[in-house]
């Protein structure tokens, strides 16, 4: 059963191709049935079908798969009876031309009845069937190179998709992502685009270490300052305004232009943290968290006051200090600050009989960073930061003021992540 046809043009030269049903069997039984040869069924196909075929080459084909040419005489000629052309098809050679992969298809194809020809044409015949010969060789390349693209194609399309994708928790709905277009979000939302270029990269390779550190433990990232926070396109439009095209080419363009780029220490990820506003040192992450890393040490960020919001004073209320602490706070209460750490944040701290860490008063009343001071008023006390964030890792502010100095994204990463290296992907 023939299933659709095909007309090529090789050097300008036709070729049919008839596609078999897949059970091929069954097709070439059906085709031969009533004793018909297969230049009549062709013929008929032809015919029925009206198809324009100029050529002399019918190449065959059964589930994909080539199987054998045959060469015709294709002739319209004129039929003075019924004043209108007709087609005159006949097969040229006795045999088929079979493929040398699969010469059992056509064993029970009986043989096709040979038209007689004149002697006295044996020569011009023998021309004719070298020419159809050199035909007959096109057609077979023609066939198989349509069958090696399309077995191209297939390879193609399956090839394992080698982009790595993030599990993102935006609003409560699980998404996947492409790790590369999830960064354009986090580093639209976590630096601001007006930063320096070599910043914005900076902070491309800390952003794609920590996504690739948590996707290798199989997490779950949330869309907010728990994790990474990121923005949508849209997000990023209300944040952008005007400037929405101008910044997102332009963190598009620090995120491409370091594409696959991590931090590992020893040949691992490292833990990627970062702040926004250092008090001119970072701090040491066992300060901090309680855990050492030798790269995640106190070191200078002396562009950080830079920033217009670097010193910050906040006044706290006798209540809200009661509410926050859980004790009784007034004008008579004894703050002492008894030591610092090597990043000059407050280490530890006695009010009255009780004593914190620099670092967990920072959390429990709010303060934007852990080097604070202190004023007792008549109604409350007044602290004074300096910085902003928990002051370990990259300074986001303090990046930005090593880039407008001449540093590259490379040297930004390697004074505040001490003897990490840049690997790709």
């Amino acid at each position: 059963m023939i299933d659709k046809y095909e007309i090529k043009n090789d050097d300008n030269e036709e070729i049919l191709i008839l596609y078999l049903s897949l059970d091929y069997e069954f097709a070439i039984k059906d085709i031969f049935k009533k004793d018909k040869n297969i230049g009549e069924y062709i013929k008929e196909y032809i015919i029925k079908n009206n198809i324009a075929f100029k050529g002399k080459v019918v190449s065959l084909v059964i589930g994909g798969i080539f199987v054998g040419n045959i060469i015709i005489n294709n002739e319209i000629k004129a039929n003075p009876k019924v004043l209108k052309d007709e087609r005159v098809i006949s097969l040229v050679s006795n045999e088929i031309v079979k493929n040398i992969n699969d010469l059992s298809l056509f064993n029970q194809i009986p043989k096709p009845k040979i038209e007689e020809k004149k002697i006295e044409e044996k020569s011009k015949k023998e021309s004719t069937v070298k020419k159809q010969e050199k035909v007959v060789k096109k057609s077979n390349n023609v066939v198989s190179n349509t069958k090696k693209n399309t077995e191209e194609k297939k390879k193609t399309t399956e090839e394992k998709d080698n982009n790595i994708y993030i599990s993102l928790n935006k609003n409560g709905k699980v998404i996947k992502i492409e790790l590369e277009e999830y960064l354009i979000g986090v580093v639209g939302a976590e630096m601001p685009a007006a930063f320096h270029i070599e910043a914005l990269k900076a902070q491309a390779i800390i952003s794609r270490t920590y996504a690739l550190k948590a996707n290798s433990k199989g997490k779950t990232l949330m869309a907010n300052e728990s994790n990474q926070s990121y923005k949508t396109n849209s997000e990023l439009k209300s944040l952008w305004g005007n400037n929405y095209d101008t910044y997102y080419n332009k963190i598009k363009s620090a995120v491409t232009s370091t594409k696959g780029k991590y931090l590992a220490y020893n040949g691992n990820y490292i833990e990627a943290v970062f702040h926004s506003t250092s008090n001119g040192k970072t701090e040491s992450s066992v300060n901090v968290w309680g855990n050492s890393y030798p790269y995640l040490v106190s070191v200078a960020s002396p562009y950080d006051n830079l920033n217009s919001s670097f010193s910050k004073s906040v006044k706290l209320s006798f209540s809200d200090l009661f509410k926050k602490l859980g004790f009784e706070v007034n004008n008579e209460t004894s703050f002492n600050i008894l030591s610092k750490t090597s990043g000059d944040r407050v280490k530890n701290i006695a009010i009255d009989n009780h004593n914190y860490t620099g670092v967990e008063l920072r959390n429990l009343l709010g303060l934007r960073s852990a080097d604070f001071t202190l004023e007792i008023e008549e109604d409350g006390v007044i602290f004074t930061t300096k910085g902003y964030g928990h002051g370990v890792g990259l300074s986001q502010y303090g990046a930005n003021g090593y880039a407008k100095n001449g540093y590259n994204y490379e040297k930004i990463l390697k004074h505040y992540y001490k003897g990490v290296t840049i690997k790709s992907r």
